[in-house]
Parts: structure tokens; sequence; C-alpha cells
């Protein structure tokens, strides 16, 4: 390496020693601005006569001739030349030189001349790969001029060329385009348990061989494609059925020798293994014979299952066909919230299925064609319905015992309710399994709306449960209190009382009081009245005849029972009094005595009664009574004395005995 500068010539230590010649130059920069850089000159192998000028071609050694300028203020440190390989093949490098530059030496110029070689290679990939690759790929590059000053200030300068070295070229027409990275699609090439393999090769000095290898230890041993019989298109296919899933983004490569074994630069082969998913059907393996929405899951092993958005660019389900017993029956298509980036699953549809075993199956394939399958068998049941026996028919009655029965049916034909249990309000009544029939005794202690639920499991597991509302009424009690014996005319009342049991008066109760008189059996309601806020109800009624008396009450529609009072007798006596009795009479001679009665019964004959000593009553004699109610007697008294009479009416079916008031008459 020579350096000339204006004031002395000097050696400097660069890290290639390349000589170059010595060449006068201009006078230092004056201004802030940093060192400046000026490429002088462009040569290499492919000869020119070094003039600079934007994408010339190089090849093989190439020479670099550059100024720099500098004044004390930014007096340069180092300088490196270089060519770095575009980027599009990944395992290229750099080619470069790098000068030392000691303090003076660039004050106030310096050129400097560098020598690199743009068909340098190095071992790629590996040694077992044997791939020596270039460093510089042939096509557009830049020649890079950086100058380094301890401001630090960096200075470059830049000029571009075209590498033709020609090195043989490779392409794989199956690899997306750019916009592959950016629209989150799959990139890559595609295996599954086999991965088919194209490659386009070309070069100056033909194309020897090309080969497919790569960096990772989990791939096959590296290959050679084969040769085409005509055209450019090199071909192979590679067993990766034990590769592990995922996408090989570095690791893979083709590369194409040429006649003389050169290698080209390396192709990055991006390679996605997809083995397929398991698929999981949420599903029971006995269902109903109803249109069934099914809950399906997928999982790809944890290399694809990648977050959003990068699983875009593995493999993601696109479609599902649902089978029936082979037969194809829903296909549910891909959409971007069922599958792209979504690994919760999707709704496959199955319609009606007949009852019977069946086996479902469900064939998921994904973006690059690889199937995820499960068959999954079940069986198709109708549920165990119950038809309720006993125990709705009426209301029960808060602190009966009541009855609850039910048969079993199931429309399949095969199913029975293997297991039931029979539950009020979540309490458990009775439990039972085949061949018993549902029943149960439940004890009904409060009032209200209850909830009896009969829980049915078939033989296969299948579960069916039925409700239904339950209301508990009240029991009533109904006691009647009226007189036990009225007189004919007068007025008699009955009071009637309605309680619930165990929940106070029946208020707003209505109560029918019923009359059945006396030689009938007929009841006949005479009045119908609301009990009120204590339960009471009344009725007075005109006293005629001898009869009976209870009062019903009528239930209340989702509260309470009717009810009924025991049966209270009630007499009624006639009207019978004396008229003006005489209280004085003579020994041996008669006198008349009128009694007044009613009502008027034909044929009715009064008794005129005298009292003895010991008590009893006897008869002196009798009267009919007229249609006036006046009945006329005359009575002669058999000795002297104080005598105590009355009159008695005989009582008949209408009427209860009744007896006048007693008077006495003095006998002399």
């Amino acid at each position: 390496m020579d350096i000339s500068r204006s004031v002395r010539s000097l050696a400097v230590v660069a890290s290639a020693a390349v000589l170059c010649a010595v060449t006068p130059v201009s006078a230092a920069v004056a201004d802030d601005t940093g060192a400046v850089i000026t490429i002088d000159g462009i040569s290499s192998d492919a000869g020119g006569d070094g003039t600079v000028s934007a994408g010339q071609t190089i090849t093989g050694t190439t020479d670099v001739t550059f100024t720099v300028q500098a004044d004390p203020g930014d007096e340069p440190t180092e300088a490196v030349v270089s060519i770095t390989g575009s980027g599009e093949y990944q395992g290229t490098g750099t080619v470069k030189q790098t000068f030392t530059l000691n303090p003076g030496y660039c004050l106030p110029s310096c050129t400097l001349h560098a020598t690199l070689d743009t068909a340098a290679t190095q071992q790629f990939g590996g040694a077992a790969n044997g791939v020596e690759a270039p460093l510089v790929n042939d096509g557009a590059n830049t020649v890079h001029i950086e100058v380094d000053s301890p401001r630090p200030r960096t200075v470059t300068a830049d000029t571009a060329v075209t590498v033709d070295n020609g090195r043989p070229t490779v392409t794989l027409p199956d690899l997306p385009g750019e916009d592959a990275w950016t629209t989150y699609k799959p990139v890559g090439l595609t295996a599954d348990d086999a991965l088919s393999l194209r490659a386009t090769a070309t070069g100056d000095k033909g194309v020897s061989r090309v080969r497919y290898f790569s960096s990772s230890r989990a791939w096959p041993a590296p290959v050679d494609l084969t040769a085409p019989e005509d055209g450019s298109t090199w071909t192979t296919t590679l067993d990766t059925s034990a590769v592990p899933a995922g996408l090989y983004a570095g690791d893979l490569f083709v590369v194409a020798y040429d006649k003389d074994g050169r290698a080209g630069s390396p192709v990055r082969a991006l390679t996605l293994v997809d083995h397929g998913f398991t698929v999981t059907p949420k599903l029971g393996t006995v269902i109903r014979p109803d249109k069934t929405p099914v809950s399906v899951q997928y999982a790809y092993p944890p290399a694809l299952n990648k977050a959003f958005p990068y699983n875009f660019n593995y493999a993601y389900p696109v479609s599902t066909t649902v089978s029936v017993d082979g037969k194809a029956q829903a296909t549910t298509p891909v959409d971007a919230y069922t599958y792209e980036g979504n690994t919760a699953g999707f709704i496959a549809d199955v319609g009606p299925l007949p009852y019977g075993t069946h086996t479902l199956t469900f064939d998921t394939v994904d973006n690059r064609a690889a199937h995820g399958r499960v068959d999954l068998p079940v069986r198709v049941v109708s549920e165990v319905a119950p038809t309720w026996t006993d125990g709705f028919q009426d209301f029960p009655v808060a602190g009966s015992s009541w009855k609850l029965a039910a048969t079993t049916s199931a429309a399949d034909g095969v199913s029975r309710a293997e297991h039931w249990t029979l539950d009020v309000d979540g309490t458990a009544v009775a439990t039972g399994s085949y061949p018993t029939q549902p029943a149960g005794t439940w004890k009904a202690t409060t009032t209200g709306v209850h909830d009896v639920t009969l829980t049915i499991v078939s033989q296969y597991g299948d579960t069916t449960m039925r409700s239904l509302p339950l209301r508990v009424v009240a029991a009533t009690t109904t006691q009647l209190t009226g007189p036990a014996t009225s007189t004919y005319g007068g007025k008699a009342t009955f009071t009637a009382t309605v309680a619930q049991t165990g929940a106070g008066p029946a208020a707003g109760a209505k109560v029918a009081f019923q009359y059945k008189r006396a030689g009938t059996t007929t009841w006949k309601t005479q009045a119908t009245v609301t009990a009120d806020s204590t339960g009471k109800a009344s009725y007075t009624a005109t006293a005629k005849y001898n009869g009976a008396w209870r009062a019903v009450t009528a239930a209340r529609n989702l509260t309470w029972t009717s009810s009924t009072s025991k049966t209270l007798t009630s007499h009624v006596k006639a009207v019978l009094k004396i008229s003006k009795p005489a209280v004085k009479a003579v020994h041996g001679r008669p006198v008349s005595y009128t009694a007044l009665s009613s009502p008027y019964v034909k044929g009715t004959a009064l008794r005129f009664q005298a009292r003895q000593k010991n008590g009893t009553w006897v008869t002196l004699t009798s009267a009919t009574l007229a249609t006036g109610g006046s009945a006329t007697a005359k009575i002669t008294f058999s000795h002297t004395g104080t005598w105590t009479l009355r009159v008695y009416r005989p009582g008949t079916t209408d009427l209860t005995d009744t007896y006048s008031s007693s008077w006495t008459v003095k006998v002399g």
C-alpha cells in the first residue's frame, strides 16, 4: 500500500499489504465539514482505464484509488474500503481492506490504493455440505469507502458497480414474492411427508449440478437435484416425514455449480413443514337427533402455532367436511374470523341424525393441503320423557302427604329410565332404578309454589330433566254458631268463623249458609256472605221450621281449599200463650181457658196440663186449634187448693214441643 501526501511520503501499516503509486494532491480543506473523499479510479480483471462510472462492471481482483482531504480539526484515523453482498441471498459476506492512518499522514491530503478480491469465497452452511460460496454476489453491488476521525466523525463515499465473476445462478420458482412478508401470507415451500423441489439454474460456464442442503441437523443429508432433459429446471423429492414441523427460514438452501466446479450464491429456500394438526370436536358420544352445532377445535405443533399476526405466515385450516357414516353432511368454508389467526376453532352444523350408532368424521384441510381428521363414534338417542300420572290433578293442601308418580317412554324404543331422581325444591323425595317407575310421596308443609323436578338418566348416560310448578294451598276450617231453639216467626242469627290452617283468618272468604228442613234431604243455600277481616260471616233468618244449618266456605283459587262446618240442629217452637187466664175458681165448677198459638196447623190439639206434687205434668183436657189460632177448653178442678197450669203443644216434624208460661189458680 502506498500513500501520497503533499508534505512527505511515508509507509503506512494497513490490514492488506498492497503497494500503490504516490501521487501529489491539493491543499488541505479549511472548513469544518470533515474529511472529503474523492474516488479517483476503479479497475479490475475485466479491464478498463480506471475511469469511475456508475454501475461499471468489475471482475476478480479490483483496484480502487481514492483521495482523502482533511484539516487538523478532523484528521482521519482509519479508512475502510469494502464491497458487501447485496443481501439477496443469505450467507453472502464482505470483501474489504482497512487502512490505519497515523497522525499527520493525511494532512493536508493523501491518496490511498486498495485491492479487493471480488471472487473470494467462504465455507458456507457447515463443513459437511462442502459449499464454498462467494462472499460477493454477482450483480448490482456498491463500493463503499468509510473514513473515521477522532471527533468522532465518519465520512463515507459510495459508487455503484456490477460484479460479474460468471458464477452460476439459481432461482426457486415456487417461492412467493417479496410482498408475501408484508401481507402476512404463507411464505416458502411446503412439505408434509415429502417436499417437491424445483430450481432453475443458469451460468456462463454451464451448470454441472444443483444441490439442496441444510445447516440444520433435523434435515436429511445434502441431495443433488435431477438435471433436466431440456430447459433449465432441476427437480427432486425429499422425504420429510421425520423432519419436525415448523417454518425453516434460515437454514435451507439451493446452490448451483458450473462446469469448473464453482458454486454460485446459495438461494435461501424458505420451507414450511406441515404434518397436519389434531382436530378435536366438542361433542358427546351420546347425542339427540336434533340439528347439532359442533364446536371443532384444532391444534398445530408448537412450532406452527404462532401468535397473531405471524401465524398467517404459517398454516391454518380452510375448510372442514363433516361426514356421517362416510357420507358428507356439511362443509364449513374458511373465513377470516373462523380460521386465519384464530386457534379457537369453528362451528360445524350437523343436521338431524337418525337414531342408532353412527360415525361422525371431521376432515379439515389447511391452506397447505395438510389434513387433520378424527372419527367420532356417536349414538343418537331420544330423550326419556316422563308422563305424570299422579300429583298434578289438583292442588295439595298444606300439611298433607302428596303422591307424585310418572311413567317414562322414549321415541327410539330403546332408551329407558335407568336411574331417576324425584325432588321438590332441590330436595330428593325418591330415587329409583329400572324397572321401577318414578314415584314418591311428599309432605306438603308450606303454602306457595314448589318446583317438582324429575331427572332421568338413560342407560347411555343421556340426562333428561323435567320440572313443573306445584302450588300448595292452605286448608280451611269453618265453625258455625247459632241458636239451638228459636220461636216461630222470630229472628235467628248464625255466625260462621273461617280460618286458614296455620295462616290466620280467611278474610274475604265466600261463605254459603245452607239450610235443610227437617224431614227432607236437600240442602239449600239461603245466602252467601263474605267473611270480614277476622274471618267471620253472619246471616239472620226468620225461624219457621225445625231443620239443620251448615256453613260452606268456597275454595279460593291458588289460595285455600273449601271446608264445611259441622251441622247445627235448629229447633223452632210455636208461639203459645194463654189469654187472660182466670186465677180463681170454685171447686166443682168449670172454668174456660183460651190458648192462642201459631202457626195454625189443622188438627193441632193443645193440651191443658196441671203440675203434680212430684213435679210431673198431667193433661187435664185438650182443645183443637181453630183457624183463628185459638183453642178453648173448660177445666173443672177436683179439689180446692192452689193449682199450677200450662198449655202444651206437642211437637211435630216442623215444630218442636212448645209450652206456654205457667200460671196459678186458687180453687175454693
